[in-house]
């Protein structure tokens, strides 16, 4: 009895301080990404766990530093000249509406509207654009996340020992058995996430540039590519985002033809590239991929929609294990 206590106990106080775990859960993501990196350099080279950990997040850091030298400036101006000129873009696309459907608008009412309900939900351009009160949350949640990557990569052996300690010795092997199998799923899940995340950046890049010459190409690629983190409903907002915007510049018909390159690319992704990078991806059912996408987002917000497909296919992990199905008894 007094076990469960203590553990209902814990459940509260997790979701009491739930706030505090993003950078952890993210510094988890990364040290997961680049703990086999580490072990294979430190085999490798014959060198310390430690000074791996170094060289690759040295190496981390300057590709990181690198891609906002050739992409950042840029993106930022975009993104600047996108809020600056926000209203006449919503005017463009109001007029492009209703000149395509024959809708009878208040251009400036419509306008008006539109931008006073984007900001009760998203901000204020000035909140949007001007975040130096979060600046100092930022730095130190960023640190954080590098912090605990960097020690759950040195300390990776000693953090499952600790959990394996709550357990029986008779359970540590079923444990074992099920970690593998997770790991297996997880690795493969992040690792093609990070790759379909790169493709649909660039695809986007050459659609938006190259095809419709869209003035803000580079910065729908950047949100295109990181929405692919978002399962089920992040493809759906980036092709959204691209053809709202392409109507505001180049009209109705043609911005049209962006939903049928957008829905291309993502049919080599689902038919091609995802079956030869992950495999069978997680193995759920796309209702249950939407159901645990929602749950995450009611729980944790974006990070949660970001965790849940893993968290998901963890569970099905146990399940499996737990209650075989009838085709596998």
């Amino acid at each position: 009895m007094l076990k469960w206590f203590l553990f209902l106990l814990l459940l509260w106080f997790l979701y009491y301080v739930r706030e505090v775990f993003p950078p952890f859960i993210i510094g988890g993501i990364i040290a997961y990404l680049l703990l086999p990196l580490v072990n294979k350099l430190s085999a490798s080279a014959r060198i310390d766990n430690r000074w791996a950990v170094a060289i690759i997040y040295l190496l981390f850091v300057g590709a990181i530093g690198l891609l906002f030298w050739a992409f950042g400036a840029r993106a930022i101006d975009q993104f600047s000249t996108l809020v600056a000129q926000r209203r006449e873009i919503v005017t463009n696309l109001v007029n492009q509406m209703a000149t395509a459907f024959n809708w009878q608008l208040d251009v400036e009412q419509s306008t008006n509207e539109i931008l006073l309900s984007a900001e009760q939900n998203f901000g204020t351009p000035g909140e949007i654009v001007h975040l130096g009160a979060l600046v100092s949350k930022g730095m130190l949640a960023m640190l954080v996340t590098v912090v605990s990557s960097i020690y759950l990569i040195v300390d990776s052996q000693r953090v499952g020992d600790f959990f394996l300690r709550f357990l029986s010795p008779q359970k540590r092997k079923t444990a074992v058995e099920l970690s593998a199998q997770m790991n297996s799923i997880l690795s493969k899940y992040l690792k093609g996430q990070a790759i379909l995340i790169v493709l649909m950046f660039a695809v986007a890049y050459v659609i938006l540039h190259f095809i419709f010459h869209l003035k803000y190409a580079l910065l729908l690629a950047i949100m295109s590519g990181f929405l692919e983190i978002i399962p089920v409903l992040g493809p759906i907002l980036a092709t959204t985002i691209a053809t709202v915007v392409g109507i505001a510049q180049i009209g109705v018909d043609s911005a049209l033809f962006i939903i049928l390159c957008y829905t291309g690319a993502r049919w080599a992704e689902d038919y091609i590239i995802i079956p030869r990078v992950m495999g069978h991806y997680v193995e759920l059912h796309p209702l249950a991929v939407i159901f645990a996408v929602l749950c995450g987002e009611v729980m944790a917000g974006a990070l949660g929609m970001l965790i849940a497909i893993p968290v998901a296919a963890s569970i099905k992990v146990i399940l499996d294990f737990c209650y075989p199905s009838v085709a596998k008894e």
